[in-house]
């Protein structure tokens, strides 16, 4: 689809030899208007607001799979139900979950104090497990569950003066630790990015 913007421009008139004003019409393409993230679970479709369905496009546009991650989960859950997340990797690094609720906030969910997130080579994590469980809590509705790997530890908050960053609460530190990873900055990386309904 094209815009048209109207010029007034000033037009010599060669065979006339005059200078006149006239409206020239000039055509140039839209700016692309982000597409809404929609995804149908039993039947019902759900779909992201424009927040949440920018940044979701601006993930997957930094998907990675220099290292492999055979990856797993649920994406239908009942509020009080369990997100069942079971990735091993082919190498050793430092796995981490983060979740993106329907109203664009972040969780890490992994790591936490009971689980570092470091695997050793074809080592399973499994979310739900003697030591912890990822129980889904309101609010309901589409969220996205990211998943990073990376050889060595991304931090995803960085608290050093001037220097700091937090990807968890600001979506620019968020993508541009990706992009870090994506470029191999923390070595191997898997970045993946998947729907999932909590009602």
């Amino acid at each position: 689809m094209l815009k048209q913007i109207l010029l007034t421009t000033t037009t010599l008139l060669l065979l006339s030899g005059c200078v006149t004003k006239e409206i020239v019409y000039q055509t140039l393409p839209q700016t692309p208007v982000a597409k809404s993230e929609s995804h149908t679970f039993s039947g019902q479709t759900l779909t992201a607001t424009p927040q949440v369905s920018n940044l979701v496009q601006q993930i997957k546009a930094l998907s990675s799979n220099s290292a492999y991650l055979d990856l797993n989960s649920n994406q239908n859950v009942r509020v009080g139900g369990f997100l069942n997340i079971d990735a091993t990797p082919n190498r050793a690094g430092y796995l981490k979950v983060v979740i993106i609720d329907p109203n664009g906030d972040r969780s890490l969910v992994v790591p936490n104090t009971i689980n570092s997130g470091y695997l050793h080579a074809n080592q399973r994590f499994y979310s739900n497990n003697e030591n912890f469980a990822l129980k889904a809590t309101k609010p309901t509705g589409l969220h996205y569950v990211v998943v990073i790997f990376s050889e060595q530890n991304a931090r995803l908050i960085m608290q050093q003066g001037m220097n700091g960053y937090n990807a968890i609460n600001n979506d620019q530190d968020f993508l541009n630790i990706l992009q870090r990873i994506k470029n191999q900055d923390y070595g191997k990386s898997n970045i993946s990015i998947f729907p999932m309904r909590i009602y």
